[in-house]
């Protein structure tokens, strides 16, 4: 039985014997593409080559993508665990062609590779081809259906035609489409999971689990244009999918993807861990199942550099952690956090082909397990509020918006809060759920900014040519206004030159700005940004007709910019050396901005740093800005570049030939940016803060040049200030403000204790003078400078009396403070509900407030109606 190792790399030699690139797999989180969360499908890289709007160095490659699908169309989440081959990461094979082969290639490829290479049984194969649309007058594919009958022994009568859902593939509403064909196995009658269906018939495309699609190749021979319409594209291209998942289980006879060597070390850790026993057929094998799948979906997506948050494609990880967390905890029994145990089986699993696992393994292990305590902390906090949601509902349903708010804003799963209701004869608002979950999808597809260009409109066009370093000796250049000429956008005018010296923001480094001109034309370019092989330049046009433009321009950089920009660039590598340096070879850059005069730099460690470690660091820069050595700029193809050892950045793509930056010999970095031709352009360095930016990754942010020297100044001006205020010389500030600190503390102790005496006999007094109510005491209470602590401090004391309930209200800063309270016996559905008098209250005062039935707190910004 071959291996998974053995599998995978059987696809890529066959492929590679044929002519085609081997590629790596692009990062599963594509900061390069706005328009999606993460990687979905092996074309994703290759989108500039089918849009036109890069130039592919290769015209065949292969290569085994990491994908994730956990939203949008493709989002099987719910089926992951419990079924045994939907999956949220998994990789996806595939073999591309651009305007190379084309249909009678692919299908000769895939039909030798899977019946000579894998050893497929011919006979349990079936194709599938587009069958043709009456609605839009696409023709049937018969060329496709021809290939597979004459270029291939498959069984003729296997070859079968079907509509657009199943065989013909679009990119979206435009742009690159075309008929597919895709592989089928026969797995046998016993695989069919609906033989007690009266009228079953098992089939290609049908409803059961008996045939099985392998591999789709798609034809992309069309572009669709906004009206529907199809033309035919200039050139034809090949995009192929084959899930290595599924092939891996059908190589290695297994019915299950989750009984092949892709997951059996991880079922098996967590058995372990867990003492569950996988293969019991119960609840605990979907558990195992869900934290297998979800774990690599996290270790993958952290690697390359996202992480659990609120928002975005963070939002995404966090809720497939908590689902793990979840199955754990209810199934197998796990008390403490878990997950991060099974970084170091993942990191084992993929390390021959993903080596970025175990190069993040630490910082991938100190995120799970983060994350799973603080899910611990909200599984707390949501059984309150949840509680408190169940106890204001009438009818038996909840209210689909606040049960919606409980499960993304406060991270509780919707399946146990369905599973909680049930338990108190409860149901859902699933319309109200829907609405208030459409809403939020709504606000996130805003924070998936489009790109600012659409590639078709300039997807003719040749590509751009940088020409602006400074060993090029310019930063100016005579160019031609592409035919593309200025593009109309909502907030900026595009234009598009056949060479440029403006640098487009790339690699942290931020774009240039500068100005345009010929005759009668001028275009003021406020930003430069780069769409695949074109630089596009942003900005309006000043003087000139934008129908009419001149024959060549002069593009001129704001100069005096763009040295601070690549002084402070320089400092970025600088900063690398020092820190590696000082901290030690673990530091790696995670991530950079590059401003005029300032930078930001993320890098690997697992702790803050000490103040004597940031001064080294800062010396050791300034030493090197001092010594005044010069930069040397080299090109190098790729391969000589590694076997120098020169750094490269994880995840960075990089062509065959690449630019080598090295400073003295001590830096030697891979890099794509501008940067000053010696480190005295820097002129100073000086850091000004150094904090957290994730779990494993710290962030500092430092200033150069002009604005270093001006901290330096403010420094000196806050010490001289100081020093007066405190009567002191500076060398004497330090003693002085801790003597002035521990008197302080000293009075503060002391008034707290008046108030806190103050604050019981205000609540002895109330208690005393309050309503009675049959056997209840009504407490109103009405005061002047309290603020929120101290009303609840107040409601504290009241509360833990019996049977009593109240509201305080206390105007503090011209805004209205309220706390509500009720006694534990008087707390409770059928009789105080604090938390709604609270929000009711706050709602009269024009503000907002809520909390548990006991006690609530809010306010307002109305003064006037605080007495009322």
């Amino acid at each position: 039985m071959k291996t998974q190792n053995e599998i995978r790399k059987s696809f890529l030699d066959f492929f590679s014997s044929k002519g085609h690139r081997i590629v790596p797999s692009s990062s599963v989180v594509p900061n390069d593409d706005p328009t999606l969360l993460f990687a979905n499908a092996g074309m994703n890289q290759f989108k500039p080559y089918f849009l036109g709007s890069s130039k592919p160095e290769f015209t065949r490659a292969a290569d085994t993508q990491k994908c994730l699908r956990v939203s949008g169309k493709h989002n099987d989440l719910d089926e992951v665990g419990r079924d045994t081959y939907h999956h949220t990461f998994f990789e996806m094979l595939g073999n591309w062609s651009f305007g190379d082969y084309f249909k009678e290639d692919a299908i000769k490829y895939a039909w030798e590779f899977l019946t000579d290479i894998c050893g497929l049984e011919k006979s349990k194969l079936y194709a599938t081809y587009f069958g043709g649309d009456s609605a839009d007058g696409t023709q049937p594919d018969e060329e496709a259906a021809s290939l597979w009958k004459s270029v291939t022994d498959i069984d003729p009568s296997h070859v079968m035609p079907f509509g657009r859902k199943e065989n013909f593939w679009e990119m979206g509403e435009t742009g690159p489409c075309g008929p597919c064909s895709e592989i089928h196995i026969d797995l046998g009658p016993e695989k069919c999971d609906m033989k007690d269906v009266p009228g079953h018939v098992c089939g290609v495309n049908g409803d059961c689990s008996r045939f099985m699609e392998i591999w789709n190749l798609v034809f992309m021979q069309f572009n669709r244009s906004k009206d529907r319409s199809l033309a035919r594209l200039d050139k034809n291209h090949v995009d192929t999918g084959m899930g290595f998942e599924r092939l891996t289980a059908i190589l290695q006879g297994k019915n299950s993807n989750y009984d092949t060597d892709l997951f059996t070390p991880l079922l098996s850790r967590i058995s372990e861990i867990s003492g569950f026993k996988y293969g019991a057929g119960d609840e605990s094998d979907v558990a195992m199942r869900v934290c297998a799948d979800h774990i690599k979906a996290l270790c993958f997506a952290i690697a390359d550099g996202a992480k659990p948050d609120k928002k975005g494609r963070g939002s995404v990880l966090r809720s497939l952690l908590r689902r793990a967390s979840r199955f754990g905890m209810q199934t197998l029994g796990m008390k403490e956090p878990f997950l991060y145990k099974l970084v170091p089986s993942v990191s084992e699993l993929y390390s021959g082909i993903f080596p970025e696992i175990r190069a993040n393994e630490e910082k991938i292990s100190s995120i799970v397990i983060e994350e799973e305590k603080l899910f611990g902390k909200t599984l707390e906090q949501g059984l309150e509020r949840f509680n408190e949601l169940a106890a204001s509902t009438n009818g038996g349903v909840l209210d689909g918006f606040e049960a919606y708010r409980l499960y993304h804003q406060d991270g509780f799963p919707k399946d146990l809060i369905l599973q909680m209701a049930s338990e108190r004869g409860m149901s859902i608002d699933e319309e109200g759920w829907a609405k208030a979950e459409q809403e939020h999808r709504e606000r996130s597809k805003g924070e998936m900014k489009e790109a600012v260009l659409d590639p078709q409109l300039i997807a003719d066009l040749p590509a751009t040519e940088f020409c602006g370093y400074w060993e090029s000796g310019k930063a100016e250049n005579e160019g031609t206004v592409l035919e593309a000429k200025i593009l109309r956008m909502p907030s900026d005018s595009v234009v598009v030159l056949d060479r440029t010296p403006f640098y487009a923001q790339s690699g942290g480094q931020i774009g240039d700005s500068g100005v345009i001109e010929g005759d009668g034309f001028r275009f003021t370019v406020a930003d430069t940004v780069k769409t695949g092989d074109y630089v596009l330049h942003c900005g309006f046009l000043e003087e000139g007709d934008p129908d009419v433009l001149p024959s060549s321009v002069k593009a001129s950089v704001d100069f005096a910019r763009r040295k601070a920009l690549q002084s402070a660039h320089t400092a970025t590598h600088m900063l690398q050396w020092a820190l590696r340096t000082v901290l030690g070879p673990h530091v790696n850059q995670k991530g950079s901005e590059v401003n005029p005069d300032s930078l930001r730099f993320d890098f690997t460690h697992p702790k803050q740093m000490t103040a004597d470690e940031i001064s080294k660091v800062e010396e050791l820069v300034n030493g090197r800005i001092l010594e005044n050595q010069a930069l040397s700029i080299s090109w190098k193809d790729l391969e000589q570049a590694r076997a120098e050892g020169i750094t490269a950045l994880f995840g960075e793509k990089y062509g065959k030939t690449v630019r080598a930056v090295e400073i003295g010999g001590w830096s030697r970095e891979l890099c794509g940016g501008t940067h000053c031709m010696r480190t005295g352009d820097i002129g100073s360095f000086r850091i000004v803060s150094e904090s957290s930016s994730e779990a494993g990754v710290r962030r500092i942010e430092a200033l150069t040049g002009r604005q270093a020297l001006r901290a330096y100044a403010a420094d000196r001006a806050v010490i001289k200030d100081l020093c007066a205020m405190a009567a002191a010389r500076p060398e004497e500030l330090v003693k002085r403000i801790e003597s002035m600190n521990a008197q302080i503390k000293e009075l503060k102790k002391q008034h707290e204790a008046e108030v806190r005496k103050n604050l019981a006999s205000y609540a002895e007094e109330l208690f005393t003078n309050a309503e009675k109510v049959g056997s209840v005491s009504v407490v109103k209470g009405f005061f002047n400078d309290l603020d929120n602590d101290a009303l609840g401090t107040i409601a504290d004391a009241i509360r833990s009396r019996q049977s009593v309930c109240g509201m305080l209200v206390s105007v503090c800063d011209g805004n209205v403070c309220v706390a509500g309270f009720a006694s534990k016996d008087m707390a409770g559905k059928d009789k105080v509900n604090s938390g709604n008098i609270g929000r009711e209250c706050s709602k009269m005062l024009d503000g907002g407030g809520g909390g548990r039935i006991d006690f609530a707190e809010g306010g307002g910004n109305d003064a006037s109606l605080a007495g009322k």
